[in-house]
């Protein structure tokens, strides 16, 4: 029996419907550590703790973010490897290869990064204790004044970590022409004689606790206490 108002054709057949296409798989694409946001520059807001500028609260907070962040990036480059870890099979004075592949010397390279942001860590900590001494106290003034010292520090064992990878890069005739992971512009001026950071480089590792609400990572203003490793 036909049914009223359809064609012969279109009775008892499914009505189809165009093809919808494949969906995209979702990829999360993380920065590296090195770009990660913990690397802001600008520390401004130390002075205004000491000044009374700035409440103590709200810069504790600052701090205890940038301290967290800090930990998380440190503990990310002391697990980085490029192999399997050398096994200890005995002691023979040479240590051991923590990093794994066939250069050993990139385990003295990741341990260099990882004594620099230990010193961002004590800059870290050293400004939430500030922010826990009483406002314009000698106390508050005195651990601002050894946090910033801690940042200049942090600033230059970094430039010192990106100096070795660079002699190791050179040995195996890689590009060194380029700002590396860590680097400040002036090192990186130094090193190759450029006067500014070629586009797409790996960056400097500026770090400080961001006064607001952060800036992106990249570039160097030198190591103007307060400031960081710009």
């Amino acid at each position: 029996m036909a049914i009223k108002g359809k064609t012969k054709r279109s009775q008892g057949r499914p009505v189809r419907r165009p093809a919808t296409a494949p969906r995209m798989p979702t990829v999360e694409r993380r920065p590296p550590w090195y770009r990660a946001v913990a690397f802001q520059p600008g520390m401004a807001s130390a002075g205004d703790l000491v000044s009374g500028k700035a409440k103590p609260r709200d810069f504790q907070v600052r701090a205890t973010s940038w301290a967290s962040k800090i930990g998380e990036i440190r503990q990310k480059v002391a697990n980085v490897t490029v192999g399997k870890p050398e096994a200890v099979t005995g002691f023979n004075g040479v240590p051991v290869n923590n990093v794994g592949g066939h250069v050993p010397m990139l385990t003295s390279v990741r341990d260099a990064y990882t004594a620099a942001l230990g010193f961002y860590a004590q800059a870290a900590s050293a400004y939430q204790r500030a922010a826990e001494a009483p406002a314009k106290s000698q106390l508050a003034q005195k651990l601002a004044t050894q946090a910033q010292s801690d940042q200049v520090s942090a600033g230059a064992a970094m430039d010192q970590a990106a100096a070795l990878l660079a002699r190791i890069m050179a040995s195996y005739d890689l590009n060194v022409q380029q700002q590396l992971p860590g680097e400040s512009s002036t090192a990186f001026g130094n090193r190759t004689g450029a006067s500014q950071v070629p586009t797409g480089g790996s960056g400097g590792i500026p770090t400080g606790i961001p006064a607001g609400g952060g800036a992106p990572a990249g570039g160097d203003q030198g190591t103007q206490p307060g400031q960081g490793n710009q």
